[in-house]
This record gives C-alpha cells, structure tokens and sequence, in this order.
C-alpha cells in the first residue's frame, strides 16, 4: 500500500510516501467493518450476561413478573439494530408479566432514537418504577449487570483503547 522509499541526488536522505489513497481507503472500510463485526459480537455477549445477571440477581419482590419481564438489551450500528436480546416473559405471584415485557420493547425504541451515530450496547428494564425500586428501596434492578458490562467493556476495549 504506502510505499515509502529514499531519493538520491538533490534531495538525499527525504522520505518521500507513494501511496494509493483509494487502495487505502478501501483497507480502512474493510478494517472498520471487521472491527465493528467484533465489538457487535462482543456486545451480544456483554448483553446477554448482563441481562441474566439482572434478572437472576434482582434481590425486589417481583409480584406481577413485569420489572423482570422488562429488561432486555440492543445492539445499535450507526442508529440501525443489529441484535436485539429478546425480553423474556416471568410470572409474578399475581401476574404473569406480559405488560414488562411491552413496556421493556417500548423502552428500547425510544432510546435507539437517542443514538444515530457509533456502536452502542442499551441495557434496561422498561418499568418505570424500575429506577424507584433501585434507588429508594435500595434493591438490585440493573445495579450489579452496569457494574458487571463496565468490568466487560474496559477488558474488552483494553486492546483498542489506551488510558490517556
């Protein structure tokens, strides 16, 4: 691709770079390609995981089955889905969770709106009491899977970022 070569005569000693831009632009998509193929196929794995260990680590009362229901996870490419990790249906002790599994689908729309651009992993439960249970009656709801995809994604993108 790029050539790099020594002139002799008037110029001695100058680097001088022959490259074929289209020949490297095409490498280029071709490696974006690949590597966005390997950061969605890593992506699954960090959304599956998290998402079992959001809906087996949930320490709350799921009574209608719907806050468990309702998590779920995507894969964004540039704003278009690429893998959609399917919510699962629970039943509750009074309920069969139906509901969490619509409002979960729902949630995951509106915020791929959010992100036209990159490579993007949205986990979530759809509930919209899900940040209330979290938070003021201190259960696990997505708490330990977001600590869990952080530990995942910093190993995963050691190799292609570095600490600045």
């Amino acid at each position: 691709m790029a050539k790099t070569t020594q002139t002799h005569g008037k110029y001695k000693g100058v680097l001088v770079s022959k490259t074929d831009t289209r020949k490297l632009y095409q490498s280029l998509k071709i490696k974006r390609k690949e590597l966005i193929a390997h950061l969605v196929k890593q992506f699954s794995f960090i959304g599956e995981a998290c998402v079992k260990m959001a809906r087996e680590s949930g320490d709350y009362n799921d009574i209608t089955g719907n806050l468990r229901s309702s998590i779920g996870y995507v894969i964004l490419v540039d704003g278009e889905v690429k893998v959609h990790g399917a919510t699962k249906q629970y039943s509750g002790k009074q309920g069969n969770g139906a509901q969490g599994v619509s409002e979960g689908q729902a949630l995951l729309k509106r915020l791929q709106a959010k992100f036209p651009w990159g490579v993007v992993l949205i986990v979530c439960a759809g509930m919209e009491y899900a940040a209330y249970v979290e938070n003021v009656r201190g259960k696990n709801v997505l708490a330990s899977a977001e600590l869990e995809a952080e530990r995942l994604l910093n190993k995963l993108l050691k190799g292609y970022i570095t600490p600045q």
